[in-house]
């Protein structure tokens, strides 16, 4: 309810940007105009489209910001398309190794 709680009509600071590269925060910024200018349903468009060409940049993204700060929109397009965020972040650490 306060300041802290965090808005779903927006995106708040990564909790660890550690996992963004520099290439992650233009993407960011790119889903985060697009959120801005369409809404939830744009937003849920465009991750899926960036599931689909980059799902380990997706996932880095997913990872800085925790599964639970997430809109439930995201959530809901990773399961249709049947991702978890556990799988995600697998992904992910197998790319650091």
């Amino acid at each position: 309810m306060g300041e802290g709680g965090g808005s779903m009509t927006d995106f708040e600071e990564p909790k660890d940007p550690s996992w963004l590269r520099d290439l992650d925060w233009i993407q960011l910024n790119r889903l985060q105009c697009t959120h801005n200018d369409g809404g939830d349903d744009a937003l849920e468009r465009a991750c899926r489209d960036l599931m689909d060409k980059d799902a380990l940049q997706f996932a880095r993204i997913v990872c800085a910001y925790m599964p639970d700060e997430m809109p439930q929109r995201i959530k809901d397009a990773l399961e249709d398309d049947g991702y978890t965020f556990e799988e995600l972040i697998e992904l992910a650490k197998k790319r650091e190794h």
